[in-house]
């Protein structure tokens, strides 16, 4: 006795079913695949990247940005996670809307109603969407972090909060400033990376320059075991940079952690002059 046609409908509904469950399971398996493919990948090129620096730069540097291996990667991870989980979402929109087709449920509507919906969402939520991606790419990539000095467009100050939004940055005055993430075209941060400085020591020219270097370096040296976590590299005195008149310049270079070459260069000045005045190296009149 041949199968009625209610009954095949139904095997045939049940097939389909399946086989848009069994497709589901596996774009969210490539999808995850991809992911956990793309956070290696990324993972794999901060671990480059950190092996390029010198150990003890590396670690100063990491230390006084919280740029560390670690942070990389869970800043990654949390990325990842975010986009595997917007694109299960979109496999299970996708697999229930098949599914109502299969079992005779008119999509048409739902999706003219969606479309409608949509368009009339797109015109007024663009910005938004413009934002949240920006701010997601700032996120990924530690463009900044909450207590950078960063120049952003054309504001200047301390950022106090990133979200996936808005950016408000307190600016040296003390006024807050809220930033649209998907309106900032350029970043400029002071906090991440180094300060290469070179300071002018001036003594009088009639001094001998042998016996001037000479302390100048005992000096370095001791601003090198005072300063030991600011400078990256221990300071250089580069020889005689002018001579004008009664004074002769020499030239300083020092690399420290970003933003904080100042109080060593004021140490570095006035420990210079106790210095000459020792050994009764005369100054710049």
């Amino acid at each position: 006795m041949p199968p009625l046609k209610s009954d095949v409908w139904t095997w045939d509904t049940l097939i389909h079913i399946l086989i848009i469950i069994a497709l589901a399971i596996v774009a969210r398996w490539l999808l995850r695949k991809g992911v956990d493919w793309t956070i290696r990948l990324m993972v794999s090129r901060s671990e480059k990247r950190e092996a390029t620096m010198p150990g003890r730069t590396r670690r100063i540097l990491a230390e006084a940005t919280g740029a560390t291996l670690d942070r990389q990667n869970q800043r990654t991870t949390t990325v990842g996670g975010l986009l595997s989980n917007v694109g299960v979402a979109i496999i299970i929109i996708v697999a229930l809307l098949s599914g109502f087709s299969t079992i005779g449920i008119k999509i048409t509507p739902i999706l003219t109603s969606a479309g409608i919906v949509g368009v009339a969402l797109a015109f007024g939520a663009q910005t938004l969407v413009k934002d949240v991606l920006a701010g997601l790419f700032i996120i990924f990539e530690d463009q900044y972090g909450v207590g950078d000095a960063v120049k952003i467009n054309e504001v200047e100050g301390l950022i106090e909060d990133v979200g996936l939004r808005v950016t408000r940055i307190r600016d040296w005055n003390g006024a807050a400033w809220y930033l649209r993430n998907g309106e900032i075209t350029k970043v400029g941060n002071v906090t991440q990376g180094w300060t290469t400085s070179f300071t002018d020591i001036k003594v009088h020219a009639l001094e001998d320059p042998n016996q001037v270097i000479r302390v100048i370096r005992k000096v370095l040296d001791d601003i090198a075991v005072e300063f030991e976590g600011t400078l990256l590299d221990k300071p250089l005195v580069l020889g005689v940079g002018d001579i004008t008149g009664d004074t002769m310049t020499f030239q300083v270079m020092t690399k420290c952690i970003a933003n904080q070459h100042h109080d060593v260069l004021r140490a570095l000045r006035r420990e210079c002059k106790d210095a000459f005045d020792a050994a009764r190296i005369r100054g710049a009149f």
